[in-house]
């Protein structure tokens, strides 16, 4: 898996949901030098792992290429399955508002342990209700601090009420959104949230215009791990057959440039990492892809397309396509 992220451009990963024995796993190949990436682990909040990173403090690997300050919670499933927990019935299937995979008060009580120690809070919310009880629990949490450096996340904000959005600017709560959700569920999304809440879903335009951040990722091993794919979706919501003609709802279509900065500079900041990363820029680790065509200049349809031709980690190369690749 890690040879596969570097040999699609990655130089990093967020990786959640990570265990006590994965985390032990990750820490030898660190010593060993033998991670060709840098992996930011969020401890699952499920098991032993958050109160271990309580006990021990926030984990930094002295080679710079593992780190573990945050935790992954979960709120509610996913939309597919009809598990996202909506604030009213599914519109296909209309005696069913969705699950919590979690109560708000065990919710509230493991957010107020994060808090307490000092560490970030990553939450997986699908659902409109689940959007909304983690933005209503984070705001009473966080409390008179609110304004502080926290970062907290909400993984997919996928389905959010139009009410809820700029609530994230507000809270400063990062949205960390995966583009090919998008184009994946394209195909059944409105059968299950109906015409009206289907604008608050996927919706990329309306987080960057109320202000808040967009982390883009892929939600690997869900989607495939490759970013471009990731970028293509974002730039044209369109799958990789040209489908729809125009793109659904392109009016939430994001640039390529902005779709760039949500993969590189926002990405490393949603981790706390943008004075390492994120850039090329004298002072920051030289982490880079080196592709075939620049990602803003080529068609949309053409990004899908691009051709990594090395990828790079600290100013060294961990990937160099083979001549006939």
């Amino acid at each position: 898996a890690l040879q596969a992220a570097v040999s699609n451009g990655l130089t990093g990963v967020h990786d959640m949901g990570v265990s006590r024995e994965d985390l032990a796993l990750m820490k030898r190949l660190a010593d060993q030098g033998k991670l060709p990436l840098r992996i930011d682990a969020y401890a699952d909040g499920n098991n032993e792992a958050l109160e271990d990173l309580c006990k021990t403090g926030l984990y930094a690997h002295p080679g710079g290429r593992l780190q573990m300050r945050g935790v992954k919670l979960y709120m509610d499933g996913a939309l597919g399955s009809r598990g996202a927990a909506l604030l009213t019935a599914y519109s296909d299937d209309p005696h069913n508002h969705g699950l919590l995979m979690t109560s708000p008060e065990e919710f509230e009580v493991a957010v107020r342990k994060a808090d307490g120690c000092k560490v970030q809070v990553a939450t997986h919310a699908i659902g409109d209700r689940g959007n909304r009880i983690v933005l209503d629990t984070y705001e009473k949490v966080l409390g008179t601090h609110k304004d502080a450096d926290h970062r907290w996340r909400i993984e997919h904000s996928q389905v959010v009420s139009l009410q809820d959005i700029p609530r994230f600017a507000k809270l400063g709560v990062i949205a960390s959104m995966q583009p090919t959700h998008a184009t994946s569920d394209m195909g059944w999304a409105e059968q299950r949230v109906g015409p009206e809440r289907i604008l608050g879903a996927y919706a990329w335009q309306r987080f960057l215009h109320s202000g808040a951040r967009l982390a883009l990722g892929s939600d690997f091993p869900v989607e495939q791990v490759d970013p471009r794919l990731g970028l293509y979706a974002a730039v044209t919501r369109q799958d990789r057959d040209g489908q729809p003609p125009g793109g659904w709802q392109p009016e939430q279509r994001l640039s390529a440039a902005e779709a760039l900065r949500g993969f590189t500079s926002d990405a490393a900041w949603a981790g706390h990492d943008e004075a390492q990363v994120g850039k090329l820029q004298r002072g920051l680790r030289a982490d880079f892809v080196v592709l075939d065509r620049d990602p803003l200049k080529v068609a949309a349809d053409q990004l899908d397309d691009l051709r990594v031709l090395s990828t790079w980690v600290d100013g060294e190369p961990v990937y160099k396509a083979a001549r006939n690749d």
